[in-house]
């Protein structure tokens, strides 16, 4: 077993043995190893204090956050931007980072959360130039510097993207959109070549990634859907994004019932002959080890060796690296995002909303895999009720 970052399986059937019907299969999710997750305590704050900010820290690694007052961060580069921020989305990788498993060791004390909407407070000059004003109204996707668990926060212009005047989702749907749409939109255009009518396999689990990525193939690229879930909330969230079908992968069924709905496809030979073999022996450990694929953060994977030959390949994709080879790329994957979300294409999934008061009682929800997706924090409504939302 070894740590990875940025690894998917694509599995691809041969065309000529799937009756004529176009077919690919992706893995995305993310699997945290099973360390216990930090232990929930009542948070503990002074009042706010003038000129300061409040800021939940990791200050040691698998305990509570704690919530302190601060100085606020000072834009040093003419690249930056504060951001007085109204929401922040917790994920997975926030959670790999509290307990120190992801693949570097962050320097704490840490401001975890990289994914905020609020508005620009302070502006570069590059920002000015790239048609930003004090007073916009952005999402950014702070994946190199974190930070959002604070009141205010720096980030890159690169790494926003304005809010639509006419938008049609509230500002928490944005906090929750950028990272995992734009990590399955890339992945599925330039990965997998995703066409219309396909039929596309998905690992979902319980990620943020894996239900963006059933959400763009379906309602995006109109392909055919089969998710496999953790659970079956997220199960029946694959669902209401017009899967065509959403399967539990801890059911030792699944296998039988990919069959049932490969012969309805007439997909005759899914299982025969030795690819055929190397695909069923891939579902086994979807199914039954659980860690195997990850997009964009930490995880353990399996040895895969064994189902790399044939028709099977590994092929690596992290969002921040593929940013710094394709910034053009992924700065239009943000744009089509939003527009695809402008034009209600795409609905994003979060499970819960608490106020920043609230953190510690929410962020075990994340690393046991309670509730499909992400939560999302309230950073000006701090004693915001903990709220499980049905979207």
């Amino acid at each position: 077993m070894s740590s990875t970052v940025g690894f998917r399986i694509l599995a691809k059937l041969s065309r000529s043995r799937l009756s004529g019907l176009s077919s690919r299969i992706i893995s995305v999710g993310r699997f945290s190893s099973t360390a216990e997750s930090a232990e929930s305590s009542k948070d503990v704050t002074s009042a706010p204090q003038p000129g300061k900010i409040q800021a939940a820290l990791l200050k040691e690694f698998s305990s509570p956050l704690v919530l302190e007052n601060l100085d606020p961060p000072r834009r040093a580069q003419e690249n930056e931007v504060l951001i007085d921020v109204h929401y922040c989305a917790l994920s997975a990788s926030d959670v790999l980072l509290s307990q120190n498993l992801h693949t570097f060791e962050p320097k704490l004390p840490m401001i975890l959360g990289y994914e905020v909407v609020g508005k620009l407070i302070e502006i570069g000059t590059q920002a000015e130039k790239n048609g930003y004003k004090i007073g916009d109204k952005v999402v950014a996707l702070n994946k190199e510097r974190y930070g959002g668990l604070a009141e205010k926060c720096l980030a890159e212009v690169g790494n926003i993207w304005k809010v639509p005047s006419t938008k049609s989702a509230s500002s928490a749907d944005l906090a929750s959109i950028l990272d995992s749409y734009i990590t399955a939109l890339v992945a599925l255009e330039r990965k997998v070549s995703l066409n219309e009518d396909d039929m596309i396999l998905i690992n979902v689990g319980v990620s943020g990634i894996g239900l963006a990525a059933v959400d763009l193939a379906t309602n995006v690229f109109k392909a055919k859907v089969i998710g496999v879930c953790a659970t079956e909330d997220c199960a029946d969230r694959a669902r209401e994004m017009g899967a065509f079908a959403a399967l539990k992968y801890k059911d030792k069924k699944l296998i039988k019932q990919i069959e049932e709905i490969a012969a309805e496809r007439d997909i005759k030979a899914i299982f025969e002959d030795e690819d055929g073999a190397y695909f069923k022996k891939m579902l086994s450990c979807l199914c039954h080890e659980g860690r195997v694929i990850i997009a964009g953060t930490t995880a353990t994977m399996a040895d895969v060796s064994d189902v790399q030959k044939g028709s099977f390949s590994i092929t690596g994709f992290n969002l921040m690296e593929y940013k710094k080879k394709k910034p053009d790329v992924y700065r239009q994957a943000g744009d089509d995002v939003l527009q695809f979300l402008e034009e209600g294409l795409i609905a994003p999934s979060y499970s819960l909303i608490a106020g920043m008061h609230k953190i510690n009682d929410v962020f075990g929800s994340i690393s046991e895999n309670v509730f499909p997706g992400k939560v999302i924090i309230d950073m000006r409504n701090k004693e915001a009720a903990i709220t499980k939302m049905v979207t």
